[in-house]
């Protein structure tokens, strides 16, 4: 496609809880940023460090987070009500857009993110003033927390409105969509299965070190396994224990993980960079089990243990998909004490790799469906 035929494509996501959402998001945007121009709004957590690359520019809106105790949106960094903020985030979107765009992708709407449906449906409409009836595409996770027939049914509606194609990220001989949203069915042609999003594999890939890297993701709520692994490493005294706190750990969180360490073979840290590489060179990942983490597990093919932190159904399950092909081992509160913790680690270590794959090119699959359904249009 030469240069004059770029595309322009306007891309929304809004991360509630972690950096998940945005993370894949980001490895999306990389594939598209070779036959188009894209301009992400982003919401929510943020990066430590947002990617500078040629044809992306990007948004960081005011921020809103869901507390996870009252089940509330808040503001982290205002004190303004949030109408205010409501009417600051709109303003800032409608500064930054440079219409028209040649389609819209949103990330999770209509099936989550309905807190946010006022904004999100604002920006429907806006794009089908400025652009007319271009594709909007929507952009999800292959396991939804389970909601009843009437929320399925406002969904599907949503959907009919809205959505040109439904991108799932995942892969159906893991997970099927329908598992957890039982009207997918009635999505028909909309329904695309892209596989998961992950990095890619390394190109080279390096010996495996007796490392066991430790990590709760972007969010903050992985303290207690942390804590459990920091009290289990004296008893594994061969191998080095890389605990990653997460990029918001506060100075005393990170003080009160220190206080915890009592053997040499122990090394915490806030955040990894080049995460996927430590991984590739590990003999055991330890997190939450959260999905991008997993993917860079399976991607890296590093043995895994998955802790979901209690109330996340859609971990749970994803976790109990991938034990039951052998790519990872649940673990329990049951599991933590440090004994306890050391024997599944030895399991862990001593278990087989398996065999089979999963496909985790979902990135590059959702770019190359995009650009052929924009030829179309």
């Amino acid at each position: 496609m030469p240069n004059s035929a770029r595309r322009k494509i306007l891309f929304y996501c809004q991360s509630l809880v972690g950096l998940g959402h945005l993370t894949s998001s980001l490895l999306v945007i990389r594939e598209l940023l070779a036959y188009a121009d894209v301009d992400l709004i982003h919401g929510g957590q943020s990066l430590q460090q947002m990617p500078e690359l040629p044809g992306f520019r990007h948004l960081r809106l005011p921020t809103i987070l869901i507390d996870s105790e009252t089940d509330q949106l808040y503001s982290p960094d205002s004190a303004n009500p949030l109408p205010e903020i409501w009417a600051a985030r709109a303003e800032a979107m409608a500064g930054f857009m440079r219409w028209p765009y040649d389609t819209l992708i949103v990330e999770f709407f209509p099936f989550g993110r309905r807190r946010l449906k006022q904004e999100i449906l604002a920006l429907f409409q806006q794009t089908r003033q400025a652009c007319g009836h271009i594709p909007i595409f929507c952009f999800v996770r292959e396991i939804l927390v389970p909601a009843p027939l009437d929320a399925e049914q406002r969904m599907l509606k949503l959907v009919d409105q809205h959505i040109h194609t439904v991108f799932v990220r995942g892969d159906p001989q893991i997970v099927r969509f329908e598992e957890t949203f039982s009207l997918s069915h009635q999505l028909g042609e909309r329904l695309f299965y892209a596989g998961y999003v992950s990095p890619p594999p390394p190109k080279h890939w390096p010996a495996r070190q007796r490392k066991i890297v430790v990590s709760q993701g972007g969010g903050e709520i992985g303290r207690t396994l942390l804590c459990a692994a920091i009290q289990a490493a004296p008893l594994l005294p061969d191998y080095q224990f890389l605990v990653v706190a997460s990029s918001r750990a506060k100075a005393r969180e990170m003080a009160e993980l220190n206080a915890l360490i009592t053997s040499p073979n122990v090394q915490l840290v806030a955040f990894l960079s080049n995460f996927q590489a430590h991984l590739a060179s590990a003999a055991l990942s330890i997190s939450l089990g959260g999905d991008n983490t997993l993917m860079d597990v399976i991607s890296s093919r590093t043995p895994a243990l998955a802790f979901p932190y209690a109330g996340n159904s859609e971990q749970a399950l994803r976790i109990d998909k991938l034990a039951q092909k052998g790519f990872v081992s649940r673990l329990t509160a049951d599991d933590l004490p440090p004994e306890q913790l050391r024997l599944k680690i030895k399991q862990a270590l001593a278990q087989k790799y398996p065999p089979h794959s999963i496909a985790i090119d979902g990135a590059r699959q959702i770019s190359e469906q995009i650009k052929s359904i924009l030829k179309q249009h």
